[in-house]
């Protein structure tokens, strides 16, 4: 296990495109200038190209693109639009990063897009009225991709006071008095924000350190921008009329400490947006049980007989009062859990939780925003299991960003929890998802009956009930060392072994010794907790497979679009077999039989496909010796590169990016053609270094395309 799998800092590019004057353009086959995607999503994300291309692209071209106003490539306010833009084209390109470019997708109505042509920015000469169609296409083309954005974790909630790099004291001594004096009415008045005109409601004059001013607070610096203060749309919008020129005016002196507060919130945040993981995305009863214990320092698992801590990030000293400065972690004991958590929650990065300023910082680490960490070095790294159970909790929020794999949890570590089998042999006569005293739910978010953290939900079939139970387990998982995961050492009856897990509490699994340490079931979730790895002599054994397809050549075409196919589990795949879907095929060697997970029938000849995706964890390139071998015809791809063969060994080299700039997977997808003497269909995969070095512990294999640590 490297260093780098975990201390590496993540860039989340939503987009890559590159058309624009002094750097090189990315060119698609045809050669015209892509968009490019960032290994883990579509092309253009989180926008909807076809939306933007039929709602959006018409308005711009028909409005925006004539001389003296957009028209490229001397744009007002380089703002650049092509008039000959069309799909396929660079112009096209170059016309939708521009337009892009002013949208604010953390807070879509701050995007200075929407201000322009909604009349906020009067100096903008095309104003489109509320409800005219062209405004409503270019709105909800921005609030479609931003509801896309949050919902996967990109950005979050607004800060609270206790995180939020905003001065709660200022606001409410001076921010809020400039809104409620603004021309002798102030802005919650009735008919404007007190009935939530514009989206924003406001309380007038709301008692000092009330839920009223918070609320008012959090509305507030929801429309600021931090990188740019003076386009705020809460500060275009207090010092320009608007509805219909029956708003409030906030007068000069509000107007100027309004605009000195955001711009000294900018400060405070480095030149970056704060914004928080949605609270909910996490499970409250693991990060009070689990988490809070830790950084109260009642709990340090390096040593947890001794009584004595190095964390206590709760003290007073430290994080546990309320005069820290702007964009602080406040974390109080006199507090709630559910508080404490929403203030922890904008100290995570959820598209690379590794990277999470709640990591970085107690290990003084030099990407932390406030280095160095004024408490020193309180988390030792890699190797101290305080770092590795939090590292394990971030890993549990709801997102793409988790080395464990969907598919393996759906197919192997799922089913154990409906296996009576799986509790003491099948003699207990029931299950670990059993509702009446084990861990089953009904409902997810439901406490289970025996009183723990883990809830299940039983006989969990959809993709919705399966993801539920892996964010559950995912919570009860240590990725640095699997052995000391609790999925693990609790049915295990492990939990009462001290001599062998520092994280063992002695005491013995209320459910007894459920399977043996060596049992297929413990195999399944080390493996799974671990993250999937090629074995020792560099096979890749967990494939996502689809088939069969009955054609007569390898190049004969089939449902699958191979060059850009990034299937995942339960997927269509318009094969005649396994349900004409996507599915898992775990192999207990090197060899991966398809034939036997798909069945022939006729002896026609037939194709069939196999998919898995690379990460590389490490913060350098990987030069990957790809190396295919088949009886059987085989096209191999290996990221955009392909290669062919008819039977025997087909090699490609491959350049994994490095994780410390980029956090995609690399897909692999191996095509397959059986014809009659063939005797079978299957192949081996092996990743080697280029000196023939099988690589193992550098490597995290997905069964799916989003991945991240």
């Amino acid at each position: 296990m490297h260093l780098e799998l975990i201390r590496v800092a993540v860039v989340a590019a939503i987009l890559m495109i590159s058309c624009t004057e002094g750097l090189q353009p990315i060119e698609d086959p045809g050669g015209a200038c892509a968009i490019d995607n960032d290994g883990e999503h579509e092309p253009g994300y989180p926008y909807d190209l076809d939306r933007f291309k039929t709602d959006v692209l018409p308005v711009l071209t028909s409005t925006c693109a004539a001389a003296g106003c957009h028209a490229a490539p001397e744009g007002q306010s380089e703002f650049n639009v092509w008039s000959g833009a069309a799909p396929g084209n660079c112009e096209y390109a170059e016309t939708f990063q521009s337009f892009t470019g002013f949208v604010d997708l953390a807070q879509p109505g701050n995007s200075r897009v929407i201000g322009a042509v909604s009349g906020v920015l009067t100096s903008h000469p095309l104003t489109l009225a509320e409800g005219d169609p062209q405004r409503d296409a270019i709105v909800g083309f921005i609030q479609d991709a931003s509801a896309r954005y949050l919902a996967d974790g990109g950005a979050g909630t607004t800060p609270p006071p206790g995180a939020s790099p905003f001065d709660y004291p200022t606001f409410q001594a001076t921010i809020q008095p400039a809104f409620d004096r603004a021309d002798g009415r102030g802005c919650a008045s009735a008919g404007c924000h007190a009935d939530g005109a514009g989206g924003m409601t406001l309380t007038a004059a709301p008692a000092a350190d009330s839920a009223e001013m918070e609320a008012n607070f959090l509305a507030i610096t929801a429309r600021t921008s931090l990188e740019r203060p003076p386009s705020s749309m809460v500060y275009l919008r207090a010092t320009t009329r608007h509805g219909g020129g029956a708003s409030a005016l906030m007068d000069e002196e509000g107007a100027a400490a309004l605009l000195a507060w955001i711009e000294a919130a900018a400060a405070a945040a480095g030149g970056a947006p704060v914004a928080c993981v949605d609270p909910t995305r996490f499970d409250i009863g693991v990060f009070r049980d689990e988490i809070l214990p830790i950084l109260r320092g009642d709990l340090d698992l390096n040593d947890q007989g001794s009584g004595q801590t190095v964390t206590g990030c709760t003290r007073g000293p430290c994080h546990g009062n309320l005069d820290r400065p702007p964009g602080s972690l406040i974390l109080l004991d006199s507090a709630t859990p559910e508080d404490n958590l929403r203030n922890f929650s904008c100290f995570v990065d959820a598209l690379s939780p590794s990277s999470s300023q709640a990591l970085l910082c107690p290990q003084n680490d030099s990407r932390c925003r406030h280095y160095p960490h004024p408490g020193d070095r309180v988390l030792a790294g890699i190797d101290d299991l305080n770092y590795q159970r939090i590292l394990s909790y971030l890993f549990a929020t709801r997102s793409d960003a988790v080395p464990l794999d969907f598919a393996f949890f759906v197919r192997r570590v799922d089913p154990i929890f409906d296996d009576p089998a799986a509790v003491e042999g099948g003699a207990q006569g029931r299950t670990c998802a059993e509702t009446t005293s084990c861990h089953g739910i009904a409902v997810a978010g439901q406490p289970p009956p025996n009183g723990s953290n883990l809830g299940l939900l039983p006989n969990a079939g959809d993709r919705g009930r399966l993801y539920g139970n892996f964010v559950e387990a995912a919570n009860f998982v240590n990725f640095v060392r699997p052995e000391e995961s609790s999925l693990f050492l609790y049915p295990t009856n492990e939990i009462a072994n001290t001599a062998a897990h520092p994280t063992a509490t002695g005491l013995p699994h209320p459910g007894g010794s459920d399977f043996a340490t060596d049992s297929r079931f413990a195999r399944d979730i080390l493996t799974w907790a671990a993250g999937l790895r090629p074995d020792g002599d560099g096979a890749i054994r967990t494939w996502l497979v689809a088939g069969d397809y009955r054609i007569a050549d390898v190049a004969d075409p089939t449902p699958i679009a191979e060059s850009t196919a990034t299937p995942d589990i339960f997927d269509p795949s318009g094969g005649r077999l396994l349900g004409g879907e996507w599915d898992g095929l775990f192999a207990d060697d090197g060899t991966i039989d398809l034939g036997a997970r798909l069945p022939a029938a006729g002896g026609e000849s037939r194709a069939a496909y196999a998919v898995a995706y690379l990460i590389n964890t490490t913060d350098r390139t990987l030069r990957v010796a790809l190396s295919v071998s088949s009886p059987n015809a085989v096209r191999t791809y290996a990221g955009p590169l392909m290669v062919a063969g008819d039977g025997g060994t087909v090699s490609t080299l491959v350049d994994l990016p490095a994780y410390r700039t980029s956090h995609s997977a690399t897909r692999v997808l191996v095509k397959l053609l059986e014809r009659a003497g063939d005797g079978g269909l299957r192949f081996t995969a092996r990743v080697t270094d280029e000196a023939g070095v099988p690589l193992q512990g550098d490597l995290v294999i997905k069964l799916g395309p989003k991945g991240g640590i």
